[in-house]
């Protein structure tokens, strides 16, 4: 039997080439799209996050009648407004109105641990107040412990900045002797004058009673005071995990500037951007090619996000909306304010 030769067929080098090169283009054209879909499912966590962060500060009004303060007694400030001299201490505890809501949150256990009648942190100025004028040891009582813990519900998915902040600076720190404070990515909106004089927004000789936020140090609000109607009132704004000047806030606790989110800054800071309105983020002073400084925001108590075009927040009625970053400043104004009467509408 004669046998037939078979000839193998065989890809050349350019046959090859051309299917890697079509590969590469395919995988190239996959990427951005898993990319963007997996964004989506962050920023969709993130919107969830504050809409049971506002399901849980409406069933803790529904309870209590009144909505938690944004903070309580903090030291930083040293005095309440109206006494600046002498500065009055008032046993000092540096709490966070979140530890009042941890129930609220699924957070039973820790909300039994935390120890109300104790300070968070130690958290001062010096010249302002003595520690001894703390209430308790935020160390022995077991609260900075606590308040160093993670909570999911108060981390956005997109935001890879630190989780903790690091310090041992009197204005910020949580203990004397340890650091890490837990950060968050929502905290309330408060009137920007919260970071200085502590009651500003409570006292209608400080600031104009039909101008102040929802929330404030030790305050006591409720619905009844939100006559420019809870769809058109910003309750909790979304920000980043880190900041350029001052520091983000923290869940657990109250240091220096973290006070809230205030949305009436007069300087301007805007969502995603510091300085004049057509500043963009991170702003015009920094090479945009610096990627070393992308996803930190330029300034204390500002809005924002590492969401492409704006950030969440969550307002009075419980929507969460997405907040295009060209808002106005002015908007922003009307609707951190729960009765100056400027309804604002659609935004």
């Amino acid at each position: 039997m004669t046998r037939v030769a078979v000839r193998k067929q065989a890809f050349t080098l350019i046959e090859l080439l051309v299917v890697i090169a079509i590969i590469a283009v395919l995988i190239a054209l996959l990427l951005p799209a898993v990319q963007q879909a997996r964004e989506a499912a962050r920023r969709t966590q993130c919107k969830g996050n504050l809409k049971q962060i506002g399901i849980a500060l409406h069933n803790y009004h529904d309870s209590a009648k009144l909505f938690p303060p944004s903070r309580l007694n903090v030291g930083h400030v040293g005095w309440s407004y109206g006494n600046p001299t002498p500065k009055q201490p008032l046993r000092y505890t540096n709490a966070s109105g979140w530890t009042m809501l941890l129930p609220n949150l699924d957070q039973a256990a820790l909300f039994k641990s935390y120890n109300h009648q104790q300070a968070a942190s130690w958290s001062y100025v010096y010249g302002a107040y003595a520690l001894s004028e703390m209430q308790g040891n935020p160390d022995t009582s077991g609260n900075a412990k606590i308040i160093k813990t993670r909570l999911p519900i108060f981390e956005c998915p997109s935001d890879s900045n630190p989780f903790f902040y690091e310090s041992t600076n009197q204005y910020y720190s949580i203990s004397s002797t340890t650091t890490g404070g837990a950060r968050t990515n929502y905290d309330f909106n408060v009137q920007y004058l919260e970071y200085y004089y502590q009651g500003c927004a409570m006292n209608p000789s400080c600031w104009p009673s039909n101008q102040r936020s929802m929330f404030a140090n030790n305050s006591s609000s409720n619905m009844g005071y939100c006559t420019d109607g809870s769809s058109n009132t910003a309750f909790v704004t979304e920000t980043v995990r880190n900041v350029w000047n001052g520091v983000p806030p923290t869940w657990g606790h109250a240091g220096h500037v973290q006070v809230g989110i205030a949305l009436d800054m007069p300087w301007h800071v805007g969502i995603n951007k510091w300085g004049s309105p057509s500043a963009a983020w991170p702003g015009p002073s920094y090479n945009p090619n610096d990627y070393v400084r992308q996803g930190r925001l330029l300034n204390w108590a500002a809005g924002g996000s590492l969401h492409a075009g704006g950030c969440h927040m969550l307002m009075g009625d419980g929507a969460v909306r997405f907040v295009n970053q060209n808002i106005s400043d002015t908007t922003l104004t009307y609707i951190s304010r729960i009765s100056d009467g400027k309804v604002v509408g659609e935004f």
